[in-house]
């Protein structure tokens, strides 16, 4: 379908949201999951398959018909992200981005969008104290080293490419007021999902945010 987005990451928290609003807005979704079972949603405009993003064949396979692609990843669990058990990275996002980039180009695929974390690539100076102990302490720096990966790979593409990096997460309801900025700390150094999610569906199909990296906020 023309209006057809894939969405990786469908099952986590963003994702889930992502996958609902798309479907809200009379989008068609692609869910590219390791475990279907995760998606409760049901639609005649969602396709479920089963693989894994790290897979390229699996990739192949859920683009067919897209014209768009959202990958709302993470790079680690929170368990383990957190964790001062040091952890062999598994380079999630940059393997997951590499096949992206190279199926989108083989169906003549341009639009892409992910989702990164402010810290990450020219905006470390704008995360927060305790954001930059925690990459240095613990397995969070494999977090960063991930998104540095996938922002570099995709901003080499030649795609049609948008990278979001949200501040601090959490589950409330949308406000009505996303802020916007590249170049200082957002304060409230808060967002919810449903907002990011959001950002993620109204953009992908519009120009306002090509090659270029926002740093995304909200406040009531």
């Amino acid at each position: 379908m023309k209006n057809n987005i894939l969405i990786l990451g469908a099952t986590g928290r963003t994702g889930e949201l992502a996958v609902k609003y798309a479907l809200e807005k009379g989008f068609a979704v692609t869910a590219l999951v390791r475990n279907p079972d995760k998606i409760k949603m049901q639609s005649d405009h969602l396709t479920v398959i089963k693989g894994s993003p790290t897979d390229i064949e699996d990739v192949r396979k859920a683009m067919k018909n897209c014209r768009y692609v959202i990958s709302l990843m993470s790079a680690l669990s929170d368990k383990e992200s957190f964790s001062f058990k040091k952890i062999e990275a598994p380079q999630t996002l940059k393997k997951t981005m590499q096949n992206v980039i190279t199926v989108m180009k083989e169906n003549n695929i341009k639009r892409v969008m992910t989702l990164s974390s402010i810290g990450a690539g020219d905006s470390y100076p704008y995360a927060p104290w305790f954001m930059k102990l925690m990459m240095k302490l613990t397995n969070f720096k494999l977090v960063f080293e991930d998104h540095n990966a996938q922002e570099e790979l995709l901003m080499q593409s030649g795609l049609d490419w948008t990278i979001a990096r949200p501040v601090g997460l959490n589950n409330e309801n949308a406000k009505s007021n996303l802020v916007v900025s590249y170049d200082k700390t957002p304060k409230p150094f808060k967002m919810s999902r449903a907002q990011l999610s959001q950002f993620f569906i109204h953009q992908i199909d519009k120009p306002d945010y090509i090659h270029k990296i926002p740093i995304l906020s909200e406040k009531s």
